[in-house]
């Protein structure tokens, strides 16, 4: 099964880029460069949990309301690109000795046998041979691999096509945010998208705009709104109005909303910086990172920002996907800027082609 080539099954140009998370289904569809239609719709909890299929019948109503009330007119196109959630997808870096490429395809399935934590037959596999691009040890071949479950991708094969769906692509989560959110301005550079999610917090490595090392921990909005509930004595629905209302509160004087989220908002800073510290001195794929990019549903959250920049040292920049998509799509501000960026993961899937 191919992740990076052209072909999974049989790949349609437009296809719609399907993004489906535990609480929200997100379509975006791109015709002759144009956004033609997109949407989001909310799924509640239970649905889908940590990226897998739970209950088809719910989620095929939410589907089904996404695709016929997408904006500026329903989206008729029934061929999807979908993504696997960082999760439930396995994106690494491998080191090989020099050989030659036709020798590669086999020597692959060892490395992944001791790289991926899954038995080679029961993952989906994809390769790609990445050149001068990583500081190289003794000329080692840099090979860059994808894989997934079997399972859950005969689920989403399965359960898509029974919605009246095609799947046409399928790809890591890691690699439809890479491709929205960088930009040639990011080419050269290393670049770390943090994408602060309901229930995690992933943080994606690029070189050259290839991504190249990925890991999550369990920090995210969920945690955010649960310190707030706690700390007022609040439900969380009211907890979430706080948020959005105020953000993190003022960490320039006493504030009890900041004071409630902080100890979340220090392990987040903790985790950063121990995961660049890894990247750069354990993996050592690069001499510095140069770009950090905050997506996801607390990227937007007032006064996180420039939290972030002031605790890690260095400025933090807001996700904006219109820098993945100013070269390949003519009117890129249908959705605006702030709405923009909760479509990061199916923009991405739509420009695939592009």
């Amino acid at each position: 099964m191919k992740f990076f080539s052209k072909k999974i099954i049989d790949f349609s140009d437009n296809a719609v880029g399907l993004s489906i998370t535990d609480d929200r289904v997100r379509v975006v569809h791109l015709e002759d460069r144009k956004i033609k239609g997109y949407n989001s719709v909310y799924v509640p909890e239970g649905i889908v949990r940590d990226g897998e299929i739970v209950d088809k019948g719910k989620l095929f109503k939410f589907a089904e309301e996404a695709f016929k009330k997408a904006r500026p007119k329903k989206i008729k196109n029934k061929k999807v690109r979908i993504a696997l959630s960082e999760s439930k997808s396995f994106l690494r870096l491998i080191s090989m000795p020099q050989m030659e490429e036709k020798e590669i395809a086999e020597a692959i399935k060892w490395e992944i046998e001791a790289n991926i934590p899954m038995a080679l037959d029961q993952v989906y596999y994809d390769w790609q041979l990445v050149r001068n691009t990583f500081i190289e040890k003794d000329q080692e071949l840099k090979v860059l691999v994808l894989a997934a479950s079997k399972k859950l991708v005969d689920q989403y094969l399965q359960i898509l096509e029974e919605f009246g769906l095609e799947v046409v692509g399928i790809e890591s989560e890691t690699t439809a945010l890479t491709r929205s959110l960088l930009s040639e301005k990011n080419v050269g550079k290393t670049s770390l998208i943090i994408n602060i999610d309901k229930n995690k917090t992933s943080f994606i490595f690029a070189v050259d705009n290839i991504p190249c090392f990925t890991s999550s921990i369990p920090v995210s909005e969920k945690n955010v709104i649960g310190a707030i509930a706690k700390k007022f004595n609040i439900s969380n629905q009211k907890a979430e109005e706080i948020e959005r209302k105020d953000g993190i509160g003022s960490f320039f004087e006493d504030d009890a909303l900041f004071e409630a989220i902080r100890p979340v908002l220090d392990g987040l800073i903790l985790e950063i910086q121990k995961t660049i510290d890894f990247y750069l001195e354990g993996l050592n794929y690069s001499d510095a990172v140069d770009d950090i990019i905050i997506c996801g549903k607390l990227a937007k959250s007032k006064g996180m920002i420039p939290y972030l920049s002031r605790n890690i040292g260095k400025e933090v920049i807001d996700g904006d996907v219109r820098n993945g998509m100013s070269h390949s799509v003519k009117d890129i501000l249908i959705i605006n800027k702030d709405e923009s960026i909760k479509y990061a993961a199916a923009i991405g899937l739509s420009l695939w082609d592009k």
